[in-house]
């Protein structure tokens, strides 16, 4: 299987004179107007519409469909413009058609340490940065989905040209920030992109930097990688003083030696290490910092987030987007867009789970302080607006998998619903016997009191709900004291099972 997308060589000319000639780029997608790359970027699922109308355990389902919103912003236009131009711009000085190039590649692969004195690279590099949760990886997913990521090319005007070009790669810093970690990564991302396992011998052995850094270079020379894109910068912070500067040289390495963009993402804790690169890539003419800044609440581009977002609603009952609406949520959400998505599917939940079917600020702040709860000392310290309390923000988010438990649909046993239950498991097993077995389902009402029972003889609760008879070893469990659906959870709350209702959106937390 190839890459996300594989395509065979289609020529076209470049208006731009320094890409002419170059079937590296001329091969690429033509450069977008700003009105072509706002439509192709967005992603606007189905609206509602009459799905409003259908049950709710459906609904239920339809509400994950926000997640996959993608509303542009100015920041996603410039995104795709500075990407498809350090891209061109990087295979300026790796021309397949001229002779340079390919003594340059032999030169890789004997592993000379000339390339870097004869090499003109015209590579370039950017960081993207922000808070976690503003959308810079979803954002430059969207965006290097406009290109595909391998190009396969057979012959160019009139000359063959049989040759495999990569024209990005996704990485992730390793969490240790290691350096062959990161190798590893690569060759990985390299055998993913052309849908093979060549090179699988060096992520699936344990192999020494020495061996996977010269490599690396080659490899990423051969396939005339566009550019690399290293995802989550900040675990470099982890590294020791050593094994940092030698991923940041490494990177410097790319960028003059082998003529490849590298581009940055992390969150602003990364930006000093990104300012290291630039002062050391002497060749590089460095695109500067692209910033997912936090958005202020009268912020137009919020507003138009909020407002597109706001039309999927699956609730029965759907409200206009008030100011007094607008400003509960930016209080809940500080302008995190996955705070904002995160609330609009919980509250969802909540609203048709509860048969609110409606949206409202009490919603908005019940999911706030119960299902979102472990995001609190994040958001308040961009409330707070003091930048040492703001700086903290990455410290005080939840790890991953608490972050990916707070969206589960966490489904309980209804105590509402244990007698519908009951009642076709009977019918299911009258079928199957031909006996009545309704009422033996049904839950027992509690056997009166013994009319001689000893005088002063107290009930004790046993260590498993049952009461004990004082002095006597015979006991009535829990369940036969049950006598209707209601009295379940009471019953168990009172025997000490439960700690507090887990049926949170069900009727017991009805609005009353």
């Amino acid at each position: 299987m190839m890459g996300e997308t594989t395509i065979q060589a289609w020529y076209e000319a470049s208006p731009v004179l320094e890409y002419a000639g170059n079937p590296l780029i001329e091969a690429m997608p033509p450069i977008m107007s700003e009105e072509d790359a706002a439509e192709r970027l967005s992603n606007f699922p189905p609206f509602p519409d009459d799905e409003r109308e259908l049950p709710k355990e459906i609904r239920l389902h339809c509400i994950n469909r926000i997640s996959h919103l993608v509303q542009p912003l100015p920041i996603h236009l410039e995104l795709e413009a500075v990407v498809s131009s350090i891209i061109r711009s990087g295979y300026m000085g790796r021309n397949p058609m001229d002779a340079a190039t390919w003594r340059h590649l032999h030169a890789l692969s004997q592993r000379s340490t000339s390339p870097a004195s004869t090499f003109n690279s015209t590579a370039s590099t950017f960081s993207l940065v922000g808070l976690s949760g503003m959308g810079k990886t979803t954002a430059l997913k969207s965006v290097l989905r406009l290109l595909p990521q391998v190009i396969k090319h057979t012959r160019y005007q009139g000359r063959d040209l049989i040759h495999t070009q990569i024209v990005w790669l996704k990485l992730e810093c390793p969490h240790n920030g290691s350096l062959a970690g990161l190798c590893q990564d690569f060759f990985r991302a390299v055998d993913a992109a052309l849908g093979d396992d060549i090179h699988a011998h060096y992520y699936k052995s344990k192999r020494n930097e020495a061996d996977l850094i010269p490599m690396m270079r080659q490899v990423a020379a051969t396939y005339f990688i566009g550019a690399i894109f290293i995802d989550e910068l900040q675990h470099l912070q982890v590294a020791k003083a050593t094994g940092k500067v030698e991923m940041l040289n490494f990177f410097v390495n790319l960028i003059n030696s082998i003529g490849v963009p590298v581009v940055f993402i992390g969150t602003n804790s990364m930006v000093q290490l990104f300012s290291h690169i630039v002062r050391n890539a002497r060749r590089v003419s460095g695109q500067g910092i692209y910033d997912f800044k936090q958005p202020t609440e009268e912020d137009e581009t919020w507003d138009l987030l909020l407002n597109t977002m706001w039309e999927y609603q699956w609730v029965e009952n759907p409200t206009p987007l008030t100011d007094e609406l607008k400003a509960t949520i930016y209080d809940l959400t500080q302008g995190v867009t996955d705070f904002l998505s995160k609330l609009m599917i919980l509250g969802q939940r909540y609203a048709i789970q509860s048969g609110k079917e409606r949206l409202d600020e009490q919603v908005f702040v019940h999911i706030a302080s119960t299902k979102m709860k472990l995001l609190q000392p994040a958001i308040a310290a961009l409330r707070s607006k003091d930048p040492k309390q703001m700086a903290m923000f990455e410290d005080l988010l939840p790890v991953d998998a608490q972050m990916a438990e707070m969206m589960l649909d966490q489904l309980h046993v209804i105590p509402s619903n244990l007698s519908v239950l009951r009642a076709k498991q009977a019918r299911l097993l009258s079928a199957v016997t031909g006996k009545d077995t309704l009422q033996k389902s049904l839950p027992k009402p509690m056997r009166a009191p013994d009319a001689k029972k000893e005088k002063g003889a107290v009930s004790q609760p046993s260590q498993h709900g049952a009461i004990t008879k004082s002095g006597s070893s015979r006991s009535i469990p829990l369940s036969a004291r049950l006598t209707n659906p209601t009295s379940v959870v009471d019953g168990l709350r009172e025997a000490g099972w439960l700690v507090s209702d887990p049926c949170e959106f069900e009727p017991y937390y009805r609005a009353a």
